[in-house]
C-alpha cells in the first residue's frame, strides 16, 4: 500500500506562516511510519525546498524567528466576495510546480489524504482534489481536518473526496492499520525546518464562546514533561532546529505540575534556542514565578489573551480574563525582564454586538501598559456558543457558505466598522 499526504494551497486575502505546520497530517505521517506504510508527503505551503534564487523570485521574507511569508499570486475573487475591496491571492506552490511533482511519482498512490484547516480555505482543498483525480484516477481520496469537522455536510456535498473523516482513527480503519500513537511529529519529511511547533497539551478546559476547541477536542490532556523535552532535544540535535513555538491552547493550566517543571528542565539543558507563544496565554495564570521561569527558559515572544477590556463583553465571552489579571500579568512579565518587544496582547474586533467605541476603549486601555497590540478580526465558527448570534447579526449567509466565515471581511461587524475605519484604529493601536 502506498499513501500520499497533501497540505493544499490557500486562497485568502492574507496568509502568513506564524510557525504553522499541518499538525493532523504530520500525526498521520507518524502513524504510517509506525506501521511501515510507504508514503509521500507534499506540503504545498512549504518554502524549505526553495533555493536562494527562488526565494528572491517569490519575494519570500524569512525572519530570524522562523516566521515567513508564502509564495503568492493574485487571483480573481470568488463571486460572493467580489464586493470586498481587497486583493485576493493563492498562497502556495504554483500549480505547474505541483503538477511537475505529481507527474514524477513513479509509484502511484493507492490512497491520498488531504488536510483542511480554516473553513473558508476549502477552495484550495477542492482544487487539489480535482488535480489529484486527474493524475491518480484510481486512488481513493480521504479528506479530513478542521474544515471537515466544522462543515461536514458542505465537505460531503461539494469536495469530491471518496471519504470524509473526522479522526485519525477513521483514517486507520480505512487503511486497515493500527492507530499507533507517536507524540513526536516526523518533521524530517521537510527538507528544511525553520522552526518546530510543540504541543505540551491538547484541548482546553475553558469554554470560550468564540472558540471551537471543546468541540474539536472533548478532553484536555497533558503530555509527559520528559516526552516534550526529549522531542525538543531531538529536533534541535538531529534536525538543527533553533526556533520552537508552543501551540497549546492552555499552556499555563496546571502550571505547578506541568509548565513550570517543564521550563526548569529546558533551562537546565542550556540550549541555544528560542521559544515563542503564538496562541494567547491566559493572563490570570502569569504569576511572578511563571514570568521568571519563562524568562529563564528562553521564551522571547509572549502573546496575552485579553480579547476586550469591556467587562460586560468579557463575561459574555466566558470570563476567562479580566482587566486586573491582565495588568498583573504585564507587571509580572516586565519585572522578570520582558519588554514591549516581547509582549503582545490580542484584542478581538468585529464581534457580534461589539461597537467601535468598545474596540477603541480596549485599545486605549492596552496602550497604557506599553505592550504591542494585535487586533484580531473575529471569525464566526460553527459549533461555538457565539455561532447563533453570529448568524443572527451577519449580513452574510454563514450557514450555507463557509467563505463568509473569513475574518478579513468582518462578517459580524456593524456597518460602521468599515475597512477604512479599522485601518485607522490599527494605526492608532500601533502608534
Amino acid at each position: 500500500m502506498k499513501v500520499l499526504l497533501i497540505n493544499p494551497p490557500v486562497y485568502d486575502f492574507a496568509a502568513y506562516s506564524l510557525w504553522a505546520r499541518p499538525i493532523g497530517l504530520l500525526k498521520i505521517a507518524s502513524v504510517l511510519k509506525a506501521n511501515n506504510v510507504k508514503f509521500s508527503y507534499l506540503d504545498t505551503l512549504d518554502i524549505g525546498t526553495l533555493n536562494k534564487s527562488e526565494l528572491k523570485q517569490y519575494r519570500i521574507k524569512i525572519k530570524n524567528s522562523g516566521r515567513h511569508t508564502y509564495i503568492k499570486k493574485e487571483v480573481k475573487k470568488p463571486v460572493c466576495l467580489s464586493h470586498i475591496s481587497r486583493k485576493f491571492h493563492r498562497f502556495g506552490m504554483p500549480e505547474e510546480k505541483i503538477s511537475g511533482i505529481l507527474g514524477n511519482y513513479t509509484e502511484k498512490p493507492d490512497f491520498i489524504i488531504i488536510t483542511s484547516i480554516m473553513t473558508y480555505w476549502y477552495i484550495g482543498v477542492f482544487e487539489s482534489i480535482s488535480m489529484l483525480k486527474k493524475f491518480f484516477p484510481k486512488a481513493k481520496i480521504i479528506l479530513g481536518g478542521i474544515y471537515v469537522n466544522l462543515c461536514t455536510e458542505h465537505a460531503k456535498r461539494f469536495s469530491g473526496a471518496d471519504f470524509i473523516v473526522k479522526t485519525i482513527e477513521e483514517v486507520c480503519k480505512i487503511l486497515c492499520i493500527k492507530n499507533v500513537i507517536t507524540e513526536r511529529l516526523p518533521l524530517d519529511v521537510y527538507e528544511k525546518n525553520y522552526f518546530a511547533p510543540i504541543y505540551t497539551s491538547y484541548g482546553c478546559p475553558f469554554s470560550c464562546m468564540y472558540c471551537a476547541n471543546r468541540f474539536l477536542n472533548e478532553k484536555f490532556t497533558t503530555r509527559s514533561n520528559d516526552d516534550v523535552l526529549n522531542e525538543i532535544l531531538y529536533y534541535h540535535n538531529e534536525l538543527k532546529i533553533k526556533n520552537f513555538a508552543f501551540y497549546d491552547d492552555a499552556l499555563l493550566i496546571n502550571k505547578g505540575e506541568h509548565f513550570i517543571p517543564l521550563m526548569k528542565k529546558i533551562f537546565k539543558e542550556n540550549l541555544p534556542v528560542k521559544f515563542y507563544c503564538p496562541n494567547g496565554l491566559h493572563v490570570s495564570e502569569i504569576t511572578e514565578e511563571v514570568a521568571e521561569t519563562m524568562k529563564e527558559a528562553g521564551i522571547v515572544d509572549i502573546r496575552l489573551s485579553l480579547e476586550t477590556a469591556n467587562e460586560e463583553l468579557q463575561k459574555k465571552l466566558g470570563y476567562k480574563t479580566d482587566n486586573s489579571s491582565f495588568v498583573n500579568a504585564v507587571k509580572n512579565l516586565k519585572k522578570a525582564g520582558f519588554t514591549k518587544e516581547n509582549i503582545s496582547v490580542y484584542l478581538l474586533v468585529g464581534l457580534p454586538y461589539q461597537t467601535i467605541e468598545d474596540i477603541i476603549d480596549s485599545v486605549n486601555f492596552a496602550k497604557r501598559y506599553n505592550v504591542k497590540i494585535k487586533l484580531a478580526e473575529y471569525s464566526p465558527i460553527p459549533h461555538t456558543e457565539l455561532w447563533k448570534d453570529s448568524v443572527k447579526v451577519s449580513k452574510y449567509n454563514l450557514t450555507e457558505e463557509p467563505l463568509f466565515h473569513n475574518n478579513k471581511i468582518l462578517p459580524t461587524a456593524p456597518d460602521e466598522l468599515t475597512f477604512e475605519k479599522l485601518n485607522e484604529i490599527k494605526k492608532h493601536a500601533h502608534a
